[in-house]
């Protein structure tokens, strides 16, 4: 618990907001949620105990507060679990999930990418205590066809394309790109 704590105050000094604890029957995990700020126009979903299995913590974001990030944020955890246990190997850019609903209610997006945190501030994307040395990755939302052309292309093919496009990622209603 005392990483946990660590890895709390790490984020609110980042996101310069207090993160509330939700804890989800989807995965034995803790979820912090940091809510929006003048400076942060969003709110910022964060595991904190993922840790454990692979050195890495996840990330997701929408401009409301949306339960069913939280539920959605468990089951990938529960997912990275799974794969940790069986393999003892961790996730790297560009693993997708499948949620198997869409991310919001008035959303078409279903699935999610895991990237580097690209939208914080140098320094969040690892955390050290001395001993521990933790890694911060971010999830984006994606639709199922955006999901196929990363299959097919890859992720900096995907990522392009949606900047191309001029896509918000932190977008979680908008329309798929491809």
């Amino acid at each position: 618990m005392i990483v946990v704590k660590q890895l709390m105050d790490h984020c609110h000094r980042f996101f310069g907001s207090q993160g509330d604890l939700y804890q989800s029957e989807d995965a034995d995990i803790l979820v912090a949620v940091y809510p929006a700020t003048r400076k942060r126009g969003w709110w910022t979903y964060a595991t904190l105990e993922l840790h454990k299995m692979g050195a890495t913590e996840y990330l997701a974001y929408s401009y409301q507060f949306e339960q069913r990030m939280i539920t959605h944020l468990a089951r990938i955890a529960a997912q990275v679990i799974r794969q940790w246990e069986s393999q003892s190997t961790r996730l790297e850019s560009g693993s997708v999930f499948s949620l198997g609903d869409t991310i919001v209610e008035k959303s078409v997006l279903n699935h999610m990418v895991l990237t580097p945190a690209y939208y914080e501030e140098a320094g969040l994307e690892y955390y050290t205590n001395g001993k521990d040395v933790i890694r911060f990755m971010m999830l984006h939302a994606i639709a199922d066809s955006e999901a196929k052309f990363l299959e097919q292309y890859g992720l900096i093919a995907l990522q392009e394309w949606l900047a191309h496009s001029g896509v918000d990622s932190l977008n979680v209603t908008r329309t798929p790109a491809i």
